[in-house]
């Protein structure tokens, strides 16, 4: 009797089927399908990007230039670097003077937190505007002399400079109460100065005379006059004397290279007792 045949049938003739095959199909399954990129894929490195990886970072032209004119010209780069050593000193010890003023900071607000007398009060705000106001001027300084500043200088009056000076220790003057002798005769004088990194300097070196003594019956005659073509600026006290490093530490190694910049200098002399500072600046008008 011959097979019959159906339509949907994939095999012919189902009689012709062997065992072996049967057990070879069950054995060996078909592979899955793979996902993603093919197994002949690999990726390829370019030597370009790898040698950019290697290489270190190229110089700029101008910076090459420059050293070799430095080079060229011979000692001046090494007045440059013998300078170096003394700002990143004075610009560490203006950085430890701002740790201890925001130290002060945190702890005069909590005379504001409490509720006590009037005193009390009147004193934390007076502590906070001093301790804000030196950390202003150490931060200036701080900034100027590791170079992350420069100074621009544009014309302002002498008298500008000088209130802004006096205003700018007015609270650290009632906290110690001191006396400020002013002498000022510049009338509209004007000069040319960085305003900003000048009256930060000026400021520091009459906190530096004023944190002298704790004395109360300190005076501090601060002057200003216009003399010729050049105005200067004076600060002295007559009752304390000062320590030996006081004209090498962060306030005058700071303002003498603010003060120069602004084609000025910074003459400081030590008596006993008393001391003086002299700030010479260019007059314009």
């Amino acid at each position: 009797m011959r097979d019959v045949q159906y339509p949907d049938d994939s095999v012919p003739n189902p009689s012709t089927i062997r065992i072996e095959d049967l057990l070879a199909s069950d054995a060996a399954p078909a592979p899955p399908v793979r996902e993603g990129l093919p197994r002949s894929f690999r990726m390829r490195a370019d030597k370009h990007y790898v040698e950019m990886l290697d290489a270190p970072p190229p110089q700029p032209a101008a910076a090459e230039s420059g050293t070799q004119a430095s080079q060229a010209i011979g000692a001046e780069p090494e007045t440059a670097n013998a300078a170096e050593p003394e700002a990143i000193a004075a610009a560490v010890q203006a950085g430890r003077e701002l740790a201890h003023s925001l130290a002060a900071l945190r702890a005069s607000t909590s005379l504001l937190s409490e509720r006590g007398p009037a005193l009390a009060s009147a004193v934390a705000g007076n502590l906070i505007r001093a301790e804000a106001w030196r950390a202003t001027c150490l931060l200036q300084v701080s900034r100027f002399l590791r170079g992350e500043i420069i100074a621009t200088p544009k014309p302002v009056r002498a008298q500008t400079i000088v209130d802004q000076v006096l205003k700018s220790i007015e609270p650290e003057r009632r906290l110690r109460s001191i006396t400020l002798e002013e002498r000022i005769k510049v009338g509209d004088s004007m000069l040319v100065v960085d305003e900003e990194l000048f009256v930060g300097a000026l400021s520091g070196l009459l906190m530096a005379t004023v944190a002298l003594t704790d004395e109360p019956a300190l005076i501090v005659v601060v002057a200003a006059e216009a003399r010729g073509s050049e105005i200067a600026f004076v600060i002295s006290q007559e009752f304390v004397r000062s320590p030996s490093t006081w004209a090498t530490e962060w306030p005058a190694a700071g303002a003498a290279r603010i003060v120069a910049a602004c084609n000025g200098r910074v003459a400081m002399t030590t008596n006993s007792p008393g001391t003086e500072i002299r700030v010479v600046v260019p007059r314009v008008l």
